[in-house]
């Protein structure tokens, strides 16, 4: 790419340590064609007002960050004229990290959720009503079952209560018209900003092209037990590395449920990983989670690597790290024919590019695209 030229994203992949354009305001100016008079009063009177400021110390202390709680009101009015916007509640499916104390997946949560995931799936076509004998089946296991009404969607959600938070994960239903895609987030808290790209392409995707479902970890992965590192074994809070959790049981139950079915699952990989023998523009790496990749995987790898400028690697042919090749959803989902799973690792600053919404839009239209004969 050459020099200056911005990628479809709005980055160019080969400047390191880029940082997204500032979204920042321009400064008020007086006007010089105002008169003196005016000009000599408006500035006696920002002497006073600034003055009081100048006593407060800059060094206040902050107030601690509250957990983020979804709000109560199922309805949230919003300006049509701003567009596709993230409905607020999502981030209130992400506890704070201390407020989790990991439990492995029960029988009774595997028993309800054999219940209740296929009997959503089945009822979001065609009603926006959450079917009232499920909500009990819920609480049983300390789930809430929720209806959130945005300006666009209705949506079903499945979240621990806030007292019983164990990291079982969070899921999202959108009803009325959806295709078979699922949009994955398995790493919160550690792959960051993943939270954020997951829930605005589920909640503001390419017309016509909206996924059925949103699935979150709501645990960090490395939070399992007690004093547990990454150079562990184990994490069995990693739900992407762990078959016995429950975000593979609804998994499965997705790819019974869904005759289409295609899972886009979001990671990130930081830049000290670079110089592990990775190319310095290396942005993106899409993978199926296999050593031969499918036609989905090749497709979303050239146009992503169209649109970022020639930084996005198709694993294993243009990289042979970060394929997902033990990813426990991937290694699911190739026992069923009909399914398809993609692996989508971003470095940190593809992540940052992606807080602009149209560079967020332009990747859901990638994803989300139907599969080219």
């Amino acid at each position: 790419m050459a020099a200056g030229v911005v990628s479809a994203l709005g980055f160019a992949p080969g400047a390191h340590g880029q940082q997204a354009p500032s979204s920042a305001a321009p400064r008020a100016t007086v006007s010089a064609t105002k008169p003196a008079a005016e000009a000599e009063a408006l500035a006696q009177k920002s002497q006073k007002t600034d003055a009081p400021r100048a006593t407060v110390s800059a060094k206040a202390p902050r107030k601690p960050a509250r957990e983020r709680i979804p709000q109560e009101d199922p309805t949230v009015e919003a300006d049509a004229q701003d567009g596709c916007r993230v409905d607020a509640r999502f981030s209130g499916l992400w506890p704070r990290v201390a407020a989790v104390t990991f439990h492995p997946t029960t029988l009774e949560e595997r028993a309800a959720f054999a219940k209740l995931i296929p009997a959503l799936l089945a009822a979001a076509p065609k009603q926006k009503d959450v079917p009232p004998e499920l909500t009990n089946v819920a609480a049983a296991v300390g789930f809430f079952l929720e209806t959130w009404t945005t300006p666009r969607d209705t949506f079903w959600v499945l979240r621990e209560r806030s007292d019983r938070h164990h990291g079982a994960g969070a899921y999202v239903v959108r009803t009325g018209e959806a295709t078979g895609d699922v949009v994955q987030v398995p790493h919160p808290y550690f792959d960051i900003g993943t939270e954020d790209i997951g829930a605005g392409l589920f909640s503001c995707p390419p017309e016509g092209r909206a996924p059925r479902l949103f699935m979150t970890a709501t645990a960090h992965r490395y939070h399992g037990t007690p004093g547990e590192t990454p150079e562990d074994p184990e994490h069995p809070a990693d739900v992407a590395h762990n078959p016995d959790h429950l975000f593979q049981t609804v998994t499965d139950l997705a790819a019974r449920s869904l005759p289409a079915l295609r899972v886009v699952q979001l990671h990130g990989f930081g830049e000290s990983k670079v110089q592990k023998g990775r190319d310095g523009s290396l942005t993106a790496v899409v993978s199926d989670g296999s050593r031969t990749p499918g036609a989905w995987a090749r497709q979303v790898s050239a146009s992503l690597d169209e649109a970022l400028g020639g930084s996005v690697k198709l694993f294993p042919e243009g990289v042979r790290v970060l394929g997902g090749t033990q990813n426990a959803q991937a290694r699911l989902l190739q026992a069923y024919p009909q399914a398809r799973f993609l692996h989508l690792e971003m470095s940190s600053r593809a992540r940052k590019a992606l807080t602009r919404p149209a560079r967020l839009e332009r990747l859901g239209q990638i994803l989300f695209a139907p599969l080219e004969d």
